[in-house]
């Protein structure tokens, strides 16, 4: 597990440090979101390549896939009206599909304790993504 540990702590850090022209993706809770939703798959896919699991990897890409294509369609039904009038494809989240999706993928290969961080990932992005005004919990929820 510390060669999990030992990839993923890079990765995240890389992401964490992408947004160096603003004053950080902490100040921008939607940046926050963005960062979180793709944090998740990460480090599945860290996971992945720690354990030498490369038949995992290709399963990971199919779920991920799989995952935004089904929230695509629905998306384009366009259920609901976002809280912030900004269209209407509130319901799912796509960011929260993909999160969820990473976090998923890791318990149910790897274990729950393994996928904790991730399922922590997710609570940090279904909160911003409602701070911003983005989507409903619902959608979060939809989304998972």
């Amino acid at each position: 597990m510390s060669k999990t540990r030992n990839l993923f702590l890079p990765l995240c850090a890389s992401l964490v440090v992408f947004d160096g022209a603003n004053a950080g993706p902490f100040s921008d809770k939607s940046t926050l979101g963005d960062l979180m939703m793709a944090m998740s798959p990460t480090y599945a896919l860290g996971m992945t390549i720690a354990n030498e699991d490369y038949k995992g990897t290709l399963q990971l890409a199919e779920s991920v896939f799989a995952a935004q294509l089904l929230t695509d369609g629905i998306k384009a039904l366009e259920l609901e009206e976002r809280p912030n009038h900004k269209g209407k494809k509130s319901f799912p989240s796509g960011h929260a599909s993909g999160a969820f999706s990473g976090a998923m993928f890791v318990h149910k290969r790897y274990g729950w304790k393994p996928a904790l961080i991730p399922y922590a990932i997710i609570l940090v992005a279904g909160w911003s993504l409602t701070e911003i005004k983005a989507h409903y919990w619902h959608d979060i929820l939809g989304g998972a």
